[in-house]
């Protein structure tokens, strides 16, 4: 098999034997970039303990919900019209095992986290959630905790041991998506070649141990196991050695949703589970508009002056539960946010017509 595109850097050292030592040593790997993994997800984890502390012993409303993340946000919909209650019950308590998966699952939660849609059905005697692969009974913390490793597509149990156990394998070089590791290597061939998978630099460098492989991610690496090839000159098709890898999902970029609307136009969006949407509207000349959802997506929305001063907003006075209203505008530039009931989130679509 051809080796994987990468970026190649030369060193000149010398004799051969390495790999072994890469391995052995990839446990006292952990460089700052893994460090930071690691405390992500002691941090995500925190964080949903927060979140499972908030609702406390509120019993949720009986009911089966389910429950869907994709790019524009984590949807929820009632199994029945029974539903409703428990609908909006988990809305806003998954807010907070979104933000653990995206805390945990990092880059993979940007481009919305590949999953099945998870039942979730609270009972007199517990709550129940099926991910298609197993259903536990339990509390509503025990169904959050369980979504947030749905949301990522992990395994059963708990998602937090299982990400601090991937990165702490012995087995290969943990190797965070935005941060780097250095495994050592002993000695390498004179003139060897460090190939890493896409998205990966890997060079060979000197240290006072000897030889080590410097390994840096970035955003376009794939999470999952991945190998490092080394090169002998002269042969670029048979690695002399392959070093095992354990690509981690990096940080999610905290960039918030936007966009821009003009007058007599439409704007598209999605929003995240329990974000905003801030569209930008820029009034050359003045005159009265109405602003409008459509759609039966539950929406609210406020615009806003430069300076933050709330001009006109509305919840349930338009198509379905969206917004409906009009404003008198003068000359300038102006925000319109928009949010979706009970923190969810999803596709919607916004006009601003001329009156």
């Amino acid at each position: 098999r051809a080796p994987q595109r990468g970026n190649i850097r030369p060193m000149r050292l010398a004799t051969l034997s390495f790999a072994a030592a890469a391995i052995a040593g990839a446990a006292e790997s952990q460089t700052i970039g893994l460090e930071a993994y690691l405390a992500r997800v002691d941090a995500a984890e925190a964080g949903l303990a927060a979140a499972c502390e908030a609702f406390g012993d509120a019993r949720p409303p009986e009911g089966r919900v389910w429950v869907r993340l994709g790019a524009g946000g984590v949807e929820i919909a009632p199994a029945d019209e029974t539903a409703a209650e428990a609908a909006a019950f988990w809305a806003e308590a998954a807010l907070g095992a979104q933000a653990a998966a995206e805390r945990l699952y990092g880059q993979a939660a940007g481009d919305g986290l590949k999953a099945a849609p998870v039942m979730i059905e609270a009972k007199a005697d517990g709550v129940a959630i099926h991910d298609g692969k197993a259903m536990t009974l339990g509390d509503p913390c025990d169904a959050l905790e369980r979504l947030t490793a749905a949301m990522g597509a992990a395994g059963p149990g708990n998602p937090f041991a299982a990400a601090r156990s991937a990165a702490t394998a012995e087995d290969s070089v943990p190797l965070p998506v935005g941060g780097g590791a250095t495994a050592p290597l002993g000695q390498a061939p004179e003139g060897a070649l460090a190939i890493g998978p896409d998205g990966v630099s890997a060079e060979i460098i000197e240290t006072e141990d000897g030889a080590a492989l410097s390994l840096t991610a970035n955003a376009d690496a794939v999470p999952g196991e991945a190998l490092a090839r080394i090169y002998a000159p002269g042969d670029r098709f048979r690695p002399v050695e392959t070093v095992p890898l354990r690509i981690l999902p990096g940080p999610i970029e905290e960039t918030g949703q936007g966009g821009a609307i003009s007058v007599g136009g439409r704007h598209d969006g999605a929003i995240r589970l329990g974000r905003e949407e801030t569209l930008t509207l820029d009034i050359r000349q003045s005159g009265r508009v109405r602003f409008a959802s459509e759609g039966n997506a539950d929406l609210s929305a406020v615009l806003e002056t430069a300076s933050g001063e709330i001009v006109a907003g509305d919840d349930d006075s338009g198509a379905g539960y969206g917004f409906g209203f009009s404003a008198e505008l003068a000359p300038g530039r102006y925000t319109l946010r928009v949010r979706h009931c009970c923190g969810g989130g999803g596709r919607y679509a916004v006009t601003a017509s001329p009156e």
